[in-house]
């Protein structure tokens, strides 16, 4: 026993270590007991989770929650309150048991809200067959034999017991406790609901202690002066309208979302202004557009027990409101949750009256008969984006029933795009849809979710963050504080409700880099020159229409000097529709599209016909296995990765140009390499350097080096020819960017097809045993020349004979264990 109890006491250390839990005991099959929620069994996420990248969470009430932050917001807007209790059951043991545990945190506290006095129960019961991955068995710690999902554990430990893992949710009146147990093959969910008791209630965000209390409950329309609203229901009784939406007395539960006075004042005069309605009666004397009816829905609705994205039939047929939930920052020390109906802000809510639940709304809903996509078509200023949302077909989603935001520019903010841009979108060619799902939510943002002070986020559906931030209001400012997104685009037109969604009108299209044209891209990312050589030769709109290709542009620190650029500055009209400024921008581009992380070392034909090479080296002195450093024709990548709708962008070093000679004719087209071709051609090398199916590195002294040996008597010594020519040359490309500082240990080398191991390092210059590289990197068709300072001098080779395993004779006697082994 004794051993029992110091295991327990270790097991509840254990766990005070994490996390608060208080243990209680276990009563048989009663259904009054204490709840672990079950999204606390989870394994925590591994590694850094940014706010950006939180996925969506699901919901108690099976509705996934859309992809919405407001600055450090996690959570769903309905999960449970940090008040809750993490419970575990041990059916064996009484309360006296965990109260001698006191001082470790078990035992006694304070009595909860539910608990006391004024608090009604409800439970109900829920029986299904289970599924064959919740009727899985696996082992727990400790020896437990878990049923997969199932919150029933059985131990061979401690003989028959139950491990119970519920899940339970508190909020201001209501506890709402949920067990599923899994057992011989049948699921079973027990859900129990404590909750204040009619006529009771609690203050909100009051502590888990405060009990039930006994609340004043009057008149409704007592209850909507109280609450700033009684106007409206003034003028609804005037109307003749009031009885109706209270039921008319049938006894019926009924939810009324009643605009305050300042925004029921404000719409009555709007309606007298366009003469839509002279007054109330004329207003009820149609039904079918009554405002009244519009803002009532049978039976009680809590907004604390509403999802997100709900739709409320209300009395008004054909006519619903969607509440939508926003949870906001602790820091910020106003009310958790912001709530809307139809994007009109729920300014104070759930007071309850003797004829109705109450909630003010800072508006007046109107009547709901068009979809997202049907307010797009009706207004002029949209007519651009309305025809490139149906080239895109994007339309349709707008024209569904699922939840959506989109943030619409105008035509006039078309007119600021630059020429590129603005062809694809108008085209609705190349990424236009990207750029339309830059500006879509799946799910309904409305302006109330934007808080001053406060970074909010919201994800579009290229998975892309959208910050947006609401200004502080000044005292002198009588508008609305201005909502700005990416700090890009203001919206001018906030909350257009439609049926299926919202729309906002913003005065600047929202840039995504995905989904750029190619030629627009360039200019982002300064590459000026080759961008501007694209324009003036005329093939710009040919090269943002290709698809799934690899660009490798020139830096402008590359092309700055070049004749193109002479060209582009001095002569840009000998550029126009240039056949051979056409295959030098061909010659930087190759299929298909290539990021970093696919390279390899091999060559790639380009749109220009001729190949270029690409190889991959490591800079790192110790891991010279991990390639991080990428050349193309030995041209540096120095920026990298730059997605432009189905292609990608690399920057490189220098500019690319089709080599014209293999190695043979580049020594024979320079005088200065003539007696470095004398060797060549006296060692019968010469075929070695023709053959265009070799990748070759030669490295080539200039006749200087060959003179200056001839006078230091070093000529003297005999050579052999075939032997200095091989040692000058190496199987493989080595480009100067792949050459690097290196010291003893971390020595670094190449070898020759003499089989002469070259050490390769770098000071001021790349450097190739005793030679320095003068100058990198000629290329030819079949690998590349570096012309080098001194002559790199044979080694001799080591003549050592190997061991020969000669097999034994007949009558082989072994003479000792070596013998044996061999």
């Amino acid at each position: 026993m004794t051993r029992l109890w110091a295991c327990l006491l270790l097991l509840g250390v254990g766990l005070l270590g994490t996390r608060s839990i208080q243990a209680v005991p276990f009563y048989g099959d009663s259904f009054d007991t204490e709840f672990v929620p079950l999204e606390h069994q989870q394994p925590p996420p591994q590694g850094r989770q940014d706010v950006g990248s939180t996925p969506p969470v699901q919901t108690p009430s099976g509705l996934d929650q859309k992809p919405f932050n407001v600055d450090a917001i996690t959570t769903d807007v309905n999960n449970p309150n940090p008040a809750i209790f993490f419970q575990q059951s041990f059916p064996f043991f009484g309360n006296e048991f965990f109260n001698s545990f006191g001082g470790f945190g078990f035992g006694a506290a304070q009595e909860p809200w539910w608990k006391g006095p004024n608090v009604c129960t409800e439970k109900e019961e829920d029986e299904t067959v289970a599924t064959e991955t919740e009727g899985e068995e696996t082992v727990d710690t400790f020896g437990q034999e878990r049923d997969g999902v199932s919150s029933v554990v059985r131990s061979p430990l401690f003989g028959q017991f139950q491990f119970s893992v519920n899940s339970c949710a508190e909020k201001p009146n209501k506890h709402v406790c949920t067990k599923i147990v899994n057992q011989n093959g049948k699921k079973k969910t027990l859900t129990l609901t404590r909750q204040c008791c009619y006529g009771y209630g609690r203050p909100r965000n009051a502590d888990f202690t405060t009990p039930c209390e006994k609340i004043d409950i009057k008149d409704v329309e007592a209850t909507a002066s109280e609450m700033g609203a009684k106007q409206f229901l003034e003028s609804a009784r005037s109307s003749g309208e009031l009885a109706d939406m209270l039921g008319a007395g049938n006894g019926k539960k009924v939810t009324l979302f009643v605009p305050n006075d300042a925004a029921f004042v404000e719409y009555r005069g709007q309606q007298q202004q366009e003469n839509n309605v002279e007054d109330a009666k004329a207003e009820a004397s149609n039904p079918a557009k009554s405002v009244y009816k519009l803002h009532a829905v049978l039976g009680e609705v809590q907004l604390e027990d509403v999802p997100n994205e709900q739709l409320l039939q209300t009395e008004l047929p054909d006519q619903k409101i969607r509440i939508n939930s926003y949870q906001l920052p602790v820091a910020l020390g106003l009310e958790p949750f912001r709530y809307a109906a139809n994007c009109v802000p729920i300014e104070k809510h759930d007071k309850l009256s003797e004829q109705a639940l109450v909630h003010t709304l800072g508006g007046v809903l109107k009547p709901l008969t068009k979809n997202v996509m049907d307010l797009i078509r009706e207004r002029a200023d949209m007519s651009i984006m309305r025809t490139v949302l149906e080239k895109t077909n994007l339309s349709a989603m707008l024209e569904g029933d699922k939840p959506v935001t989109i943030f619409v520019p105008t035509d006039a903010a078309f007119d600021k795009l630059e020429p590129h841009l603005r062809r694809a979108l108008k085209e609705g060619r190349g990424c236009a849809s990207n750029i339309l799902k830059n500006h879509m939510l799946d799910l309904t943002f409305c302006s109330l979710a934007t808080v001053p002070g406060a970074k909010t986020t919201a994800y579009n559906l290229l998975g892309e963050a959208l910050l947006l931030n609401r200004t502080q209001g000044n005292v002198n400012q009588t508008g609305p504080a201005t909502i700005s997104i990416n700090n890009v685009a203001k919206i001018v037109d906030a909350d257009i409700m439609g049926t299926n969604g919202v729309l906002h009108v913003i005065d600047t299209i929202l840039p995504t880099e995905s989904a750029l044209p190619m030629t627009s891209l360039m200019a982002q990312k300064n590459l000026t020159i080759f961008q501007r050589l694209l324009e003036a030769s005329g093939y710009d709109n040919q090269f943002d229409d290709l698809d799934n290709v690899t660009i490798f542009a020139p830096t402008d620190k590359a092309l700055q000097n070049s004749e193109w650029a002479r060209m582009l500055k001095e002569q840009p009209e000998l550029l126009n529709h240039n056949l051979d400024l056409l295959e030098f921008l061909n010659y930087h581009v190759v299929k298909p599209m290539i990021k970093t992380c696919e390279l390899s070392e091999k060559s790639l034909p380009t749109v220009a016909g001729a190949s270029v090479r690409l190889n991959l080296y490591s800079t790192h002195a110790l891991f010279s296995d991990v390639m991080n450093r990428a050349t193309v024709n030995c041209a540096r990548l120095v920026h990298f990765d730059d997605e432009s709708c189905g292609s990608v962008l690399h920057q490189v070093d220098r500019p690319l140009s089709p080599p014209k000679n293999n190695m043979l004719k580049l020594l024979e087209a320079n005088p200065n390499y003539s007696k470095f071709l004398e060797l060549v051609r006296k060692a019968n090398l010469t075929q070695l350097l023709s053959n265009d199916s070799r990748s070759l590195t030669l490295l080539v002294p200039k006749n200087d080096v060959f003179e200056e040996l001839i006078d230091s008597g070093e000529s003297a010594k005999p050579m052999d020819a075939a032997a200095l020519v091989k040692t000058h040359v190496v199987e493989d490309v080595v480009c100067c960017a792949g050459i690097i500082p290196t010291n003893w240990p971390f020595v670094r080398s190449i070898e020759s097809i003499s089989g002469q191991h070259l050490r390769i390092t770098r000071d001021r210059r790349p450097k190739i045993e005793n030679a320095g590289v003068t100058k990198c990197d000629v290329v030819a068709t079949n690998g590349i020349l570096h012309e080098i300072n001194d002559i790199i001098v044979p080694r001799p080779q080591r003549n050592q004979q190997r061991p020969q395993l000669i097999p034994p004779g007949p009558g082989f006697q072994p003479q000792g264990d070596f013998d044996v082994f061999f």
